[in-house]
């Protein structure tokens, strides 16, 4: 699989990982399933980052989501 698909699928889990937490403590339930999503979308974005040569800027994640999003 390519880094870049990596790291967006990882970004992904991270962002809807940051709901579930908000929905855990507002009714009071275990951060399991939303610890699981934080451990997980944050080991593929340092994974993807790890194994990418050059590695990633903070100004090319929108036209990364592009390029993946477009199958390019």
């Amino acid at each position: 699989m390519n880094t870049d698909v990596i790291l967006v699928v990882g970004i992904v889990v991270l962002s809807l990982a940051f709901p579930a937490i908000l929905g855990a403590f507002a009714h009071g339930r275990p951060l399991r399933g939303a610890a699981f999503a934080v451990v997980v979308g944050g080991g593929l974005i340092l994974y993807a980052n790890a194994k990418n040569p050059v590695g990633y800027s903070i100004q090319e994640i929108p036209s990364l989501f592009m390029r993946v999003l477009s199958g390019g």
